[in-house]
């Protein structure tokens, strides 16, 4: 197995917005440039959640949380599929990078 993964498949692991980790893959974390960084769902989203991770990230300083936003990086753009509130809050309040989490 050469690790690639199928559009089909892709499309299977965020069909829901949740992370599906197939066998033989790996999650990798990093630092996105928060101006790189994008949405892939952007209904509406409810403005007590938005405000919820706000109040998180303050009391979290310059630290990120754990389980931070996954997706996928789209050239040089890291696009959200799940953790979309905490990229609006970061992004609120002004960070210049964000914690993300990508399948390898």
């Amino acid at each position: 197995m050469d690790g690639s993964i199928t559009t089909a498949a892709a499309a299977m692991v965020y069909e829901d917005r949740s992370l599906i980790v197939p066998p033989g893959r790996r999650i990798v974390t990093g630092y996105a440039p928060i101006d790189r960084v994008r949405i892939a769902n952007r209904s509406r989203m409810a403005i007590g959640d938005v405000d919820a991770a706000m109040r998180q990230q303050l009391a979290l300083g310059a630290a990120q949380k754990w389980p931070c936003p996954n997706g996928r990086w789209e050239g040089e753009d890291f696009v959200v599929h799940d953790g979309r509130h905490a990229f609006v809050a970061a992004l609120m309040l002004g960070l210049e990078h964000l914690l993300v989490a990508w399948l390898e």
